[in-house]
């Protein structure tokens, strides 16, 4: 399967967990615009945190709408922000194909664009990214040392037009064809809310009784599926997940060192909304910016919570 490692690049900054640092207020009042993929995910929240206290930091005017998962409120949103002529737009795009025109709409208005986490081939002033191959391959390696190099495991998969979801779940397959070939995976399409995805594994669980495994390439679907797997009596699958939010890092707590939920890939969102806002910043004020900004991931396991060590490396 050809990867898409256009936002892996030589030149890519990393941006530390703390990504703040001191700057100049600018004399103008810019309005920068966030929009995140859905604000009823804890992620989304965590995001616009982060950009908010940055936008603080900076003295501009930050405004956010929620398109809720939903490509049409994406694209309203947009269209809305270009009329209403915002100065810079941070967009986690829906489908990263049907935004290029919008995107393509606003950088003609003189608006500048921030693509961060969900990449697009839009051309774009900045992006703000993970390395979603590496995240899944991380997920990969903690299940395999906690499995075994034999089993079955079901991919909670994502729309392919959701890049950065389904390039972790591609991240993962591919590490775990390398480390445990014998692993035979299964993919179940689930789009949706965390309910639906509830659905989605409580279906698997049954259609394959022998599952031992499941990857999770965001929060909602590894939240249903440690749902699913409770109310199904299935605490022996484990879950490989993403986004560690703090619900997720709860559950580690309440459940401790044995929960299934065995990890979770952190994004650390908080870091991703300052950084975005801060780059639409700089660019805003003719500063010279990276054409992508790799922001760090890290690995949250119920182990490191339960013994209260996770965030101390």
């Amino acid at each position: 399967m050809k990867r898409k490692w256009t936002g892996i690049i030589a030149a890519a900054t990393l941006v530390g967990v703390f990504a703040g640092s001191m700057t100049v207020l600018a004399e103008k009042e810019y309005t920068v615009a966030m929009i995140t993929y859905s604000l009823a995910e804890e992620f989304g929240v965590d995001v616009l945190k982060g950009a908010q206290e940055k936008a603080d930091e900076l003295g501009i005017n930050l405004v956010y709408q929620d398109p809720a998962g939903d490509m049409q409120k994406d694209i309203s949103i947009m269209e809305d922000l270009i009329t209403q002529g915002v100065d810079a737009i941070c967009i986690s795009p829906i489908d990263a194909d049907a935004i290029v025109p919008y995107i393509d709409k606003a950088r003609e208005q003189g608006i500048v664009v921030v693509d961060w986490d969900i990449e697009t081939d839009a051309e774009v002033d900045a992006k703000v990214l993970t390395d979603n191959f590496e995240g899944g391959a991380m997920g990969a390696d903690y299940l395999v040392e906690k499995m075994g190099t034999e089993g079955k495991v079901l991919i909670v998969a994502d729309l392919e037009s959701v890049t950065s979801t389904f390039e972790r779940s591609t991240g993962f397959t591919e590490r775990m064809a390398e480390i445990a070939p014998d692993v035979e995976i299964i993919e179940q399409l689930s789009s949706g809310t965390r309910d639906t995805h509830r659905a989605t594994v409580e279906n698997m669980l049954q259609a394959y009784p022998d599952i031992t495994g499941i990857f999770c390439p965001d929060g909602d679907r590894t939240l249903g599926a440690y749902v699913a797997c409770q109310a199904n009596g299935r605490q022996d699958v484990l879950i490989a997940g993403y986004d560690a939010t703090p619900e997720q890092k709860e559950i580690m707590l309440k459940d401790g060192a044995a929960c299934n939920m065995i990890c979770a890939t952190d994004l650390h969102p908080d870091n991703l909304g300052r950084v975005s806002t801060e780059i639409a910043y700089q660019v805003l004020t003719g500063e010279e910016v990276e054409p992508v900004t790799m922001s760090p991931i890290s690995l949250m396991t119920a182990e490191k919570v339960a013994a209260g060590t996770y965030g101390q490396e």
